[in-house]
């Protein structure tokens, strides 16, 4: 591989295992350390309180394979690269693909902590929360705090609890979170527009810290098509849409207005659809803001490119549309190690894609929104 170009992905996952919660969790506790298992055949989490192992899917875990063989079945460790649950050993992948960080996903607790958070015993869920939280800082960011960024979980049943975990990680030194796309489809979670989450943007606001928000991280219809007999292609296909909804959620609620400081990455989206939805969201306020009793009076393109990016693995259209979007507002993701990902031919997936346009623009595309943004 010819590396040519600096790269840091804002889109990647952790494929946890070991001995994660040990010692840990509050002494209250302790009788409900989650557990890990590997065997022959599977490689699963097992957490009091929810009911099925918590399986490692193949897709997953896709890392080195040929397309041909991808597969949903769970995988054992010894038919994972070691770089999907070892951070030294992502450190090497990496290398390879010619990428010098990786902002990191959870996968055990759900993108976003959903499975955590809908545990009914709320002060289990925050013990869980909090241990993983610590465990991204003292374990997975270990080997290279300056390479490798965990995206950190919060209790989101409480706004205010979810703040004061943002602090906290921030203090702890993790440089992002992680939130849902669909947040109130997750049990006991308030939609973005209540006053419930203000105790997290004023946190996010004061720590500077960003969120990400992963396709598909809550609990939403179209996750569901996938088991509805009309192919799981149609969800894959679909997927990046539902972040759609999410940004145009984060725009007329007047969340970005009231909190101007506010970064938001929608994750594994892609960028091709920008270009209309930006023009599409102008129109809208324009047309209907007066029989709407709109909350913003900013113009909506102007809230999203101050507030709101977006990263893409492979997306010619989205390149060719830059600056219909925004220089500023594009980030790189690799997607290490899921079936989408580039790994590792990032290196030559830039070159073909960007590898022509202006050395500026291709530099804060792969990196330095990324520097800017994570304030790395």
């Amino acid at each position: 591989m010819t590396r040519e170009y600096t790269v840091i992905s804002t889109d990647d996952h952790i494929i946890e295992s070991g001995d994660l919660f040990g010692g840990r969790l509050p002494a209250a506790f302790a009788d409900r350390t989650p557990w890990f298992e590997s065997t022959d055949e599977i490689a699963a989490w097992h957490i009091p309180g929810i009911e099925q192992p918590i399986e490692m899917s193949g897709l997953s875990t896709a890392a080195g394979q040929k397309v041909e063989e991808f597969s949903p079945k769970s995988k054992t460790m010894d038919a994972m690269r070691p770089g999907c649950y070892d951070s030294a050993e992502r450190l090497k992948d990496m290398d390879a693909d010619g990428v010098d960080a990786h902002v990191c996903f959870p996968t055990l607790p759900g993108l976003a902590g959903d499975k955590f958070v809908a545990l009914e015993d709320r002060d289990y869920a925050l013990a869980l929360i909090r241990a993983y939280n610590d465990w991204l800082v003292e374990v997975w960011n270990a080997p290279d705090p300056e390479r490798l960024f965990g995206a950190a979980i919060l209790p989101l049943w409480d706004g205010e609890a979810s703040g004061a975990e943002v602090r906290r990680v921030a203090e702890r030194g993790l440089r992002c979170i992680s939130l849902p796309s669909t947040p109130g489809g997750i049990p006991g979670v308030d939609h973005y527009p209540k006053d419930s989450w203000n105790p997290v943007w004023e946190a996010m606001s004061d720590t500077g810290l960003p969120a990400e928000i992963h396709i598909v991280s809550g609990r939403n219809d179209t996750s569901a098509l996938a088991n509805m007999g009309v192919g799981s292609e149609i969800f894959v296909c679909l997927a990046p849409s539902t972040n759609m909804a999410t940004c145009a959620t984060l725009i007329f609620s007047g969340i970005l207005e009231r909190y101007p400081a506010l970064k938001f990455i929608s994750a594994e989206s892609g960028i091709g659809w920008l270009p209309y939805f930006i023009e599409r969201i102008d129109y809208t306020h324009r047309k209907h803001q007066f029989w709407t009793r709109s909350s913003i009076h900013t113009a909506p393109s102007e809230l999203f490119r101050r507030s709101i990016f977006a990263n893409f693995i492979s997306d010619k259209a989205g390149v060719e549309a830059r600056h219909l979007i925004g220089i500023e507002n594009i980030m790189l993701g690799t997607d290490y190690p899921h079936t989408d990902s580039s790994w590792p031919d990032t290196q030559r997936v830039i070159k073909e894609q960007m590898g022509d346009i202006p050395d500026d623009e291709r530099y804060a595309i792969c990196a330095g929104n990324a520097t800017r943004v994570f304030n790395l």
